[in-house]
């Protein structure tokens, strides 16, 4: 399998090892950042260019894996797909379900593969979790909780990360997608009846003053501009009568002896599951002889960008998508927009 990586930055650096790892051929780097890109293809003795026009019109190269900022998804996967490419596109699947659907339709013309990479499904905890689901241990699930607690951790302050033009928003679509999507995917994608959501705006635009504990794409640019929130809630109904709760942050003031970083929850009438979003374990909740009893399940942890790609692989090989589909990603879109248009509105929004 003959690739290009588009990106070259961490999240690049990162399917790139995997690609190769699953014994792909990385025969293009592409990234405008010539330093970055030159570095990235010398390590794996690929070829690099500066814009991804160059690799439309290779014919031996079979796919593509971008990642590249939240605005440069939709112009890029279309070319891609465009072009005869498969296509594994980092999430979220753009700056908004309009973006979203424009994609897929492409990708259904085209008749590629497309790919969104969701990786939280390829964790221990949450391949276990979507186990236990399908196995109908849990019963019926009806209500979820996902929470997302980070206390000082916006990333790229003043840079595209912070603004909406280029992001599409904060934290709930920058980590709230990948809560929203294992989400979905455990309780098997029901259908949304409404939702209700708010943002909160506090710690980010204090540019100046704000002190951080960690910054993925930093240092901050406190010339540049933050105008998306840095945490969102919201509650999601399904048309079954299941809920989802969400509640996500990059920064916050939340004593960590109460509110470890990551919690997801999902509670069925037959069991309930509980763990930490980067744990290595998940807690099964039962009734056994007439009293409820917690059961402690371990899991070890692979490389899951490696097995992300791998299922990648599998796709463009049976040319059925094996990890998210367009489909899924277009319905957390839904949810994402829905929650910010509900927040603007200031009242629930029925979907």
């Amino acid at each position: 399998m003959k690739i290009g990586i588009i990106g070259a930055g961490t999240i690049g650096q990162k399917h790139a090892a995997a690609a190769r790892q699953a014994g792909a051929d990385i025969a293009w780097v592409v990234d405008k950042n010539e330093a970055a890109g030159q570095s990235l293809a010398q390590e794996y003795q690929a070829s690099y260019c500066s814009s991804p026009d160059r690799i439309w019109e290779d014919d031996s190269l079979t796919a593509v894996v971008i990642g590249v900022p939240n605005f440069l998804h939709k112009s890029f996967a279309i070319e891609a797909l465009e072009a005869g490419k498969d296509v594994l596109l980092e999430k979220p699947m753009s700056l908004s379900l309009d973006d979203c659907q424009l994609i897929a339709q492409v990708a259904e013309a085209s008749q590629r593969v497309l790919q969104i990479g969701f990786v939280h499904r390829y964790t221990g905890v949450g391949k276990l979790a979507k186990q236990l689901s399908v196995s109908g241990k849990l019963g019926e699930i009806y209500s979820a909780k996902a929470n997302l607690f980070l206390r000082r951790n916006v990333p790229g302050l003043g840079k595209w990360f912070t603004t909406k033009e280029l992001s599409g928003g904060g934290a709930m679509i920058d980590v709230g997608v990948h809560l929203i999507d294992l989400a979905c995917h455990i309780m098997d994608f029901p259908e949304v009846e409404s939702v209700m959501g708010q943002t909160f705006e506090t710690f980010g635009r204090r540019m100046e003053s704000y002190h951080y504990e960690d910054m993925w794409a930093g240092p901050p640019s406190l010339s540049g501009i933050c105008d998306v929130e840095d945490a969102a809630q919201a509650l999601v109904r399904f048309t079954n009568g299941s809920t989802l709760e969400l509640h996500v942050a990059w920064a916050g003031n939340y004593p960590r002896k109460f509110f470890p970083d990551s919690v997801m929850g999902f509670f069925g009438d037959q069991a309930g599951i509980g763990f930490e979003l980067f744990g290595n374990e998940v807690q099964f909740t039962s009734e056994l002889d007439g009293k409820v009893v917690d059961e402690s399940l371990t899991v070890e942890d692979g490389d899951f960008f490696l097995e992300q790609f791998q299922d990648f692989q599998r796709s463009v090989e049976t040319r059925v998508v094996q990890g998210a589909d367009y489909k899924e990603a277009c319905a957390v879109q839904a949810i994402v927009d829905a929650i910010y248009s509900s927040r603007t509105r200031q009242t629930a929004l029925s979907l």
